[in-house]
């Protein structure tokens, strides 16, 4: 059955030239309608991502870029550099590099190429689900536009947004199948997209081992689908579905276990993903609650006023009148939420970007029911000469405006405030980029002010070590003195912290530097104020931190 805003009605006789020259000209200015909504809606999204392009790193995105760099060196991922991150996120950093160059430009271009991809797999997955196939076009602005409008340097190229990508190629894997398998056609495809799903959610998890839930969710949601419908038997399920399903989780996990195996890293990347967790929770201590509030209003603001839509289809859904599409991205969303509240020793804001792409794409089924149900008022006015426009999508497309420019209007002034200081930071690139960096970033300039000295022919030569931001490694040229950049000191285990010391000792590091916003470090690890106490003096402290000068 046709969608409904795509139906075509002719007023006049069947078969009549008037009839003809009508759906002549309905069909051709449907065409250039939806290829301006598409375009629109890819183009903003493109303007918005190129804005972020130049945009500095955060404390973050500063190990990641200093671990890349380490691996591109020769290093080895939890031997020669130490996080405890999954490969996914490093594998990405390091291409991005390759690829681009190691620089902000260089990480942040792959990550758009990557989203602007996804956002053409939304514009054209999208449309079988939504009653105005065309309001697809609005997808990639209600997830990766709200995300590039509004993230800061401390949110940008983190996993939990590159991760939707995959996730969300998880979910419609399923979806196209069961349809597939409803109809009672083309097995064989069907065994392949449930192959793929696999693949799709071993590349998620290879970011992040807890996102496993996610796609398991799906998985179980789809073989209820199945089962309901009847589509497959049980056994059908198993061949079919779970077997395939479990050969594309296997397959590239299996790759990456051969990988760290022959890198001789193997016992590193297992004791990395499942012995340390519960070791790092033991010891580290829990997140402030206020940062559960910073976290929950992050995305309300940046999701604000999309949420309200989002509501409305979930509020669709459990009136029963929605189909499948909506019952994946809810769950997608209830287990995002829970997955981040059991996180409780983090409960950073970023986390919440694991649930922008479900959100959004809700919003847009909200969008779509309530246009469905307004439109009719906007056809009754469309008569005499202009009668032939009920063939067309134009008195629906008005309608969906008066959603659609409000919500695309909420994203402007983020959109300008960055545009600002990029039309600024154009201004003084005559000095550099530096000089648009040190203006974007709070971190830049009082990092970079404060490390100069290590640069000066006096200054000691060796490694150094950093508690705090890794920006200091690539703006004085030194090296970490440590597998461990030194971020994530909190969550380091005593053992981990043992060993930094103790290579204080065995390198005669020459200079260590306590960034401002982590002196909390002499409250939670005392043993290493008492450490810096005895063997090395204060040598200055400025805006960036202090700097300790071995004895």
């Amino acid at each position: 059955m046709a969608p409904a805003f795509d139906m075509m009605e002719s007023d006049a006789a069947p078969g009549s030239s008037a009839g003809s020259s009508d759906s002549a000209r309905a069909g051709g200015l449907n065409l250039l309608l939806q290829a301006g909504w598409y375009g629109a809606g890819f183009a903003a999204v493109l303007a918005l991502a190129l804005i972020n392009l130049y945009f500095p790193f955060g404390t973050d995105q500063a190990v990641f870029f200093y671990g890349a760099q380490e691996l591109d060196q020769g290093g080895i991922l939890y031997v020669d550099y130490w996080d405890n991150k999954q490969p996914g996120l490093y594998l990405f950093y390091l291409i991005a590099g390759r690829l681009f160059g190691f620089s902000e430009y260089g990480i942040h271009l792959l990550e758009l190429i990557w989203m602007m991809a996804f956002s053409l797999v939304l514009m054209i997955t999208l449309r079988p689900h939504l009653k105005a196939p065309w309001l697809s076009a609005l997808a990639p602005l209600a997830t990766i536009g709200v995300y590039y409008a509004g993230v800061t340097e401390y949110e940008l190229t983190q996993l939990e947004m590159i991760v939707a990508f995959p996730l969300y190629l998880t979910a419609w894997c399923c979806l196209r199948a069961v349809t597939l398998a409803e109809t009672r056609s083309s097995p064989g495809v069907i065994v392949l997209l449930f192959f793929l799903s696999g693949c799709f959610a071993a590349l998620a998890v290879l970011f992040k081992l807890l996102l496993a839930v996610i796609p398991i969710t799906f998985w179980l949601l789809a073989s209820f689908f199945l089962f309901r419908g009847r589509a497959l038997t049980l056994v059908g399920l198993a061949m079919r579905f779970w077997i395939p399903g479990a050969a594309g989780v296997a397959l590239p996990l299996a790759a990456t276990l051969v990988w760290f195996w022959q890198a001789g890293a193997l016992q590193e990347l297992l004791w990395t993903s499942f012995a340390y967790p519960p070791e790092a929770l033991a010891s580290s201590p829990p997140a402030p609650k206020s940062r559960l509030l910073t976290a929950t209003a992050f995305l309300l603001t940046s999701m604000a006023p999309w949420l309200l839509f989002t509501a409305i289809a979930a509020g669709v859904w459990l009136g029963r009148r929605a189909g499948d599409l909506q019952a994946m991205m809810l769950a997608w969303l209830v287990v995002g939420a829970a997955l981040f509240l059991i996180q409780r020793f983090s409960w950073w804001e970023y986390h919440m970007l694991l649930l922008f792409a479900p959100a959004g794409i809700l919003a847009l089924c909200g969008i779509d029911w309530i246009a469905a149900r307004v439109n009719p008022v906007t056809e009754f006015g469309v008569t005499g000469r202009l009668s032939w426009l009920k063939q067309t999508q134009v008195p629906a497309m008005l309608c969906t405006l008066l959603f659609a420019v409000p919500l695309a209007a909420s994203l402007t002034g983020p959109f300008l405030a960055k545009t600002q200081k990029l039309f600024y930071g154009a201004e003084v690139l005559r000095q550099g980029l530096q000089a648009y960096h040190w203006m974007a970033s709070e971190n830049y300039e009082r990092l970079w002010v404060g490390s100069r000295f290590l640069t000066e022919p006096d200054a000691r030569p060796g490694p150094i070590y950093a508690f705090g931001s890794a920006l200091v490694y690539p703006f004085t040229g030194r090296k970490s003195s440590h597998v461990t950049a030194g971020s994530a000191w909190e969550y380091y285990l005593p053992a981990q912290t043992r060993e930094i010391l103790d290579g204080f000792d065995s390198q005669e590091v020459p200079y260590i530097f306590v960034d401002r916003n982590d002196e909390k470090l002499f409250q939670l690890r005392p043993e290493i104020a008492r450490y810096l106490l005895e063997n090395y003096t204060r040598l200055k402290k400025d805006d960036s931190g202090t700097w300790y000068e071995r004895k």
